[in-house]
């Protein structure tokens, strides 16, 4: 089953567009991921424009993943890499623990099968999918957590505290070291996920990977590669000294060329406002800077750079000197971080949500003065995962995966009329049409007898409706009482179809799946996800 995304709730209507309508937008990007001619193109540039990089580039990924990777087989990725005929299908994401919500898998997922499909459509090419490890971002608060269902479906937040008191939110996430208080979290995920056969095997690769002395970025990376088995990709770390080594020339250029990148960006979010909400705000220089451990923003002030935060400042020949001999002392902003990826890397397609297509509509001119070539833009993958015991709920009371999205009252009088044969709001509602119809039929003859009491008869149908209403509320609160089980069943369904009132993809973490039903689950997924979306999969277990 597939739903159209508008169907869906808070969706940009940017990225409806892209999906349902890509001329509509076509000036806002490079490539149209749908014209196979266009793509035929795209890729030769890509594959062209890296040029004497791509050495130095595998070098780089062979190192990082030594280090990083534990799928099967990267090696061989690393191989296809170094022809030049090869170009990368990358996605990325923040290192959230436990490798953060949902849809950080589907990500994964969408670029390893995309990555096959050109290959099908396009075999004069070698096509190499790899995930961007987002270190340098610095928001703890929205990393350091993970949503479970219990076996009452509740929705349970699980948080890494750390006793050391990192709590300092400018720290970058490849900063952050976990310590001996990942053990609390490992604990309450026991306590949460019931007895399982998969249960031993799935707290094992959480454990062997979130450990104390990893940091965000390497326990992500274990993690997710243990999770796709024998499927492989390749791992950049973004934040490691040696990327940003390769780097340099990108931030050379944005201090040279200030504020000519924010301007592009605003010029472009000025004719895109229009019409669409602007997801990024960009910045006088877009970098950070890393000072003892924390990432403070760049302001140019008086001939130099302050430290956002701090009173310090770097005069230009200080900013010279550290991207000679420290250049990993600099982190891109939201703005520069698609240009960093797409200098390092022969970028022909990135893997994004709805979120990165709105603001990669914004940065086509920044692409276009930086001299990269923009990368073609699929849709990943976006599900909701039905189980077997939700579905049975949907079946009983003729209900669709769209009735979770609604408000709870609106799905309890849908379920209590299909559980039970006293229609409590049809019955009502007839009720109503039939007082409305029976001073419709008084109305000609009061008015004839005294037109003055027209009032009078709007203001006692009013009346009278009014009392039907309040009688209405009483009988289905009464109604309700007899039938909780109903009412637990359908808070469970909504519970987890939309928990926290968002798209399950959005707050689930995949553990909560795993538990359950183990490697199966990263094999379902990979069967019944789309390679990139064109709507909003339910797929069911």
């Amino acid at each position: 089953m597939e739903i159209p995304f508008p169907q869906l709730p808070e969706q940009s209507k940017l990225f409806t567009d892209y999906v349902s309508d890509f001329e509509s937008l076509r000036k806002y990007f490079n490539v149209n991921y749908s014209d196979d001619e266009e793509l035929r193109s795209h890729f030769a540039k890509v594959a062209a424009q890296i040029g004497p990089r791509r050495e130095k580039l595998v070098e780089l990924l062979r190192q990082q993943n030594a280090r990083l990777n534990k799928s099967a087989d990267y090696e061989g990725l690393l191989e296809l890499l170094s022809r030049e005929n090869a170009v990368c299908i990358v996605t990325g994401q923040q290192v959230g623990l436990f490798c953060g919500p949902l849809y950080t898998l589907f990500k994964t997922i969408s670029a390893i099968k995309l990555s096959g499909e050109l290959k099908s459509r396009f075999p004069e090419f070698e096509f190499v999918p790899v995930f961007w490890l987002e270190g340098d971002d610095h928001d703890l608060e929205e990393s350091n957590h993970v949503y479970l269902l219990n076996p009452a479906s509740d929705v349970v937040r699980v948080e890494a505290i750390f006793t050391s008191g990192e709590t300092e939110s400018v720290k970058p996430l490849s900063e952050i070291t976990f310590d001996a208080s990942i053990e609390q979290v490992f604990q309450q995920v026991d306590a949460i996920l019931p007895a399982s056969d998969f249960k031993s095997p799935l707290m094992q690769l959480l454990t062997e990977s979130y450990k104390e002395g990893a940091t965000y970025t390497t326990a992500f990376a274990a993690a997710v590669t243990r999770v796709l088995g024998k499927r492989s990709i390749l791992l950049l770390d973004p934040y490691a000294a040696e990327s940003k080594k390769i780097l340099k020339p990108i931030f050379e250029k944005e201090f040279q060329s200030f504020p000519r990148t924010s301007e592009e960006v605003i010029k472009q979010s000025a004719e895109l406002e229009e019409t669409y909400h602007v997801q990024v705000k960009p910045r006088v220089v877009n970098l950070f800077y890393i000072d003892d451990g924390a990432r403070r923003g760049m302001e140019p002030i008086g001939g130099g750079f302050s430290l956002r935060g701090t009173k310090r400042k770097l005069m230009p020949e200080q900013v010279r000197t550290i991207l000679e001999t420290k250049p990993e002392s600099f982190s891109p902003n939201v703005v520069l971080r698609p240009i960093c990826q797409d200098y390092l890397l022969p970028t022909a397609a990135y893997v994004a949500g709805p979120g990165e297509i709105s603001y990669f509509a914004q940065l086509k001119g920044v692409y276009q003065h930086f001299g990269i070539e923009m990368p073609a833009l699929f849709p990943r993958a976006s599900a909701t995962i039905v189980e077997r015991r939700v579905a049975k709920v949907l079946d009983k009371y003729h209900l669709n995966v769209l009735d979770a999205f609604g408000d709870f009252e609106s799905v309890m009088k849908k379920a209590l009329s299909a559980a039970n044969p006293e229609n409590i709001p049809g019955e009502f509602e007839k009720v109503t049409s039939q007082i409305r119809e029976a001073v419709e039929r008084l109305d000609p003859l009061i008015t004839r007898v005294d037109p003055t009491l027209q009032g009078s008869v709007e203001s006692t149908v009013s009346r009278m409706l009014h009392h039907l209403q309040h009688l209405e509320e009483k009988t289905t609160t009464a109604y309700r009482r007899k039938n909780e089980e109903v009412l637990q069943q359908i808070r469970k369904f909504q519970q987890s179809l939309f928990p926290n009132r968002e798209l399950q993809e959005r707050v689930l973490n995949f553990t909560y799946f795993y538990n359950k039903y183990g490697d199966e689950f990263i094999e379902l997924l990979f069967r019944e996800l789309p390679t990139y979306a064109v709507a909003h999969t339910v797929v069911t277990l």
